[in-house]
Formats: structure tokens, sequence, C-alpha cells
């Protein structure tokens, strides 16, 4: 018996990427891996979130917040990328 059975998110993968969308797609994933990444009490400070060519710039409203998420850039960064399964996220900019 053939199985043709694929997951919604590769039917979006190549559906982007047919239409030349992949940067959009990628910014999608990068969004959502951040929230899941962070947990919802940073979501709440979190204000924008921005991903292009391979810079997620966040907006916080706590300076303190800012502070302590720069040092953890890195590991936030891996984090992502492992969520998402490619090495999307080259670095984190915190404003």
């Amino acid at each position: 018996m053939y199985s043709n059975e694929h997951t919604l998110q590769d039917v979006l993968r190549k559906a982007y990427h047919k239409l030349d969308l992949d940067d959009v797609a990628n910014e999608i994933e990068v969004k959502v891996a951040y929230k899941q990444v962070v947990g919802d009490f940073i979501n709440r400070l979190t204000w924008s979130i921005k991903f292009a060519d391979g810079t997620l710039t966040v907006q916080l409203a706590s300076a303190a917040l800012k502070q302590e998420l720069f040092y953890k850039r890195t590991s936030l960064a891996d984090r992502i990328n492992e969520a998402i399964g490619k090495n999307a996220v080259k670095k984190i900019v915190f404003v």
C-alpha cells in the first residue's frame, strides 16, 4: 500500500518555497519558536519580534530583562534553531 503522508509543516514549507516566500516562512517559524523557548512570562514583556537576514531583533519592556537575556543570547539562538530544525538565527539583538 502506498502512503503519501506529510506533515502540515512540510506542506507549508514546500508551498512557501514554490512561491519564493522562504524568508516569510523562516520569520514565522523563528517567531513561534522564540515564544515557545522563552515562555509566557518573557512573552508578556516582549513588545515586538522581527527576523531578517539571520538576525532576530526583540524589543523588551524591561531593561533588566534585556540585560539578562543579552547574556543568554547564544543559548537562546541555539534553542530556537533546534526548535525549528535549522540554523536560521545567527544573532539576537535586544532593544
